[in-house]
């Protein structure tokens, strides 16, 4: 069968140019003779962030940043798991994959008790096969200074925000590990790469995140499972809306981001498919910070 030929007037007439020819011309169509087509190297160009047949699990996917990034997952080809301790929302989440063609399950969880998490593994693999992707998403804050936030509430942080992204790396590492293959990404912050006042537990949980992201991509580097973490600066969410409907507290955030705004949470989808397709195979034990700046200084 001979190739499609894509000459440069028709990609003109198409709206396309040139320059986004490598993102969007499918496998088994080349180029008019006139203009160079892809090496045999770099033939993977075309599909590096396309996540056809993959199975992904997002925790924390009834609101905010885990509800944006499940359904870009599904958007870029993945079916989806999304759980949450909030089931109704989660069930909100996977509603809106369904509509785009792709299956789902939601899924409730308590990423603090080890017997949820390993229940919400497990039921995973029964409803997808396997895990290609995980997202571990969930977080907390107690925005008061050091000498104030108590032991109880300073452990409560931890407990979710560290104790829960490990119980749900512990566990869907396992899976793929099993499986020889796995792309893992663990949500830390721009404040676990630099210091927040009023957060000293956030701050602290969000540092031992990076740290342990660390140790799990040396760990299973040689098994094909790689992990990552992403680090959000301020991203519009149920978790910052109540400082952020605080006009004199916003605007002072505001002015600390370079870029003078904050992130809406599809700003933070492209970034996290980047870090779970093919895009970034040579990529483990990174921390990707999508801040606006606000680390740069």
């Amino acid at each position: 069968m001979q190739p499609h030929l894509l000459s440069p007037e028709r990609l003109a007439r198409s709206g396309y140019t040139l320059q986004a020819l490598f993102i969007l011309l499918p496998v088994g169509v080349r180029m008019a003779d006139d203009v160079h087509v892809l090496p045999a190297d770099l033939a993977r160009l075309p599909t590096l962030f396309d996540l056809t047949g993959k199975t992904a699990l997002v925790t924390g996917a009834a609101s905010g940043l885990g509800r944006a990034i499940a359904i870009g997952l599904a958007v870029y080809g993945a079916d989806v798991v999304t759980a949450d301790i909030n089931l109704a929302g989660a069930q909100a989440t996977s509603d809106v994959i369904h509509g785009l063609g792709r299956s789902s399950e939601a899924l409730p969880v308590d990423v603090t008790r080890w017997e949820s998490v390993l229940g919400m593994t497990e039921r995973t693999v029964a409803a997808l096969g396997r895990i290609d992707i995980a997202f571990n998403v969930p977080g907390i804050n107690v925005r008061k200074p050091a000498l104030e936030i108590t032991s109880e509430e300073f452990r409560s942080v931890i407990d979710v925000n560290l104790i829960g992204v490990f119980h749900c790396a512990r566990a869907i590492g396992a899976v793929m590990v099993r499986q020889g293959d796995g792309r893992m990404v663990n949500i830390a912050s721009m404040f676990g790469h630099a210091g927040s006042r009023r957060s000293a537990a956030y701050t602290a949980s969000k540092h031992a995140v990076v740290g342990l992201t660390r140790v799990l991509a040396l760990e299973w580097a040689d098994t094909g499972v790689r992990v990552n973490s992403l680090g959000p600066g301020y991203t519009r969410s149920a978790l910052t809306e109540p400082w952020m409907s605080d006009p004199e507290m916003a605007r002072d955030r505001e002015q600390a981001t370079p870029m003078r705004r904050f992130a809406d949470p599809w700003e933070l989808v492209g970034p996290a498919i980047f870090m779970v397709s093919d895009a970034s195979t040579f990529m483990t034990g990174s921390g990707l910070i999508v801040d606006g700046g606000y680390t740069a200084g």
